[in-house]
């Protein structure tokens, strides 16, 4: 059962007595891997507002009024879904490149072995162009850098995104298969990839990435075996059948 859509955004904010959503008791993270289209179309439109705000004007520029004139919503609004502009930030940050990750893991479905690794690098090059989002990305690591709470958070949404490339690859998504070294190093390996590229790409547009990219799928091809098919796979059986794969030298 999916949790009351403002909660969806307003779980991060400290809970106050005027913000009946941020009083919800909705985990952190609970919402991660439901679609941002499933919050109130009001929600959405502030959310998006913020986003564009920082994309285009820096996080300097991101203030409630901001925010209000760009969505068109009433400013209120901000505090019934966010609680407080810090409660915004942190829906912000938890929402960069979101849906870019479940429509890929969507993808991955079905897929062959063979299939599932070229239809993985596709899938990371398709994260690393996604412009606007990284643009907010970058333009929040400084501030979350410096703030504890916001810290602690990406590090959680970093879990989140190890987690949905391990499913693309066919292997359950739990905190048992992040258990395993391995496997926690591919796909951290891969969040390096999709992270690294994107700050080549934001820094020099005119940057060609299709060499790494060809590199990597020859990596990925003479490294691991990776299991076909979108039943879950067991984390043990999953990291044996890819250790015995690797053939790296």
């Amino acid at each position: 059962m999916k949790s009351d859509p403002g909660a969806h955004l307003a779980v991060h904010a400290e809970p106050t007595d005027d913000c009946p959503s941020a009083r919800s008791g909705a985990g952190a993270g609970a919402a991660f891997g439901d679609p941002l289209s499933d919050l109130p179309e009001t929600a959405q439109k502030l959310l998006l507002a913020a986003k564009r705000i920082i994309a285009t004007e820096g996080f300097g520029a991101l203030t409630l009024n901001a925010v209000a004139a760009q969505s068109g919503e009433n400013k209120a609004m901000i505090s019934y879904y966010f609680g407080n502009k810090a409660g915004l930030v942190a829906a912000v940050l938890d929402s960069v490149i979101h849906d870019e990750y479940v429509v890929s893991r969507d993808r991955m479905r079905d897929l062959d072995p063979e299939q599932r690794r070229e239809q993985l690098v596709a899938e990371l090059r398709h994260m690393s162009d996604a412009d606007d989002e990284f643009l907010v990305f970058f333009e929040l690591l400084p501030h979350v850098l410096r703030d504890e709470v916001l810290r602690r958070r990406i590090a959680e949404l970093y879990k989140w995104y190890w987690n949905a490339k391990l499913e693309w690859l066919g292997v359950a998504g739990s905190n048992g298969v992040l258990a395993d070294a391995d496997l926690l190093g591919l796909s951290q390996i891969l969040s390096a990839v999709i992270d690294g590229l994107a700050l080549q790409a934001a820094i020099d547009p005119d940057v060609d990435l299709s060499a790494p990219f060809r590199v990597l799928d020859r990596m990925l091809a003479g490294a691991f075996k990776l299991p076909s098919g979108a039943a879950p796979v067991d984390a043990g059986a999953a990291t044996s059948a890819a250790i015995a794969g690797r053939r790296m030298t």
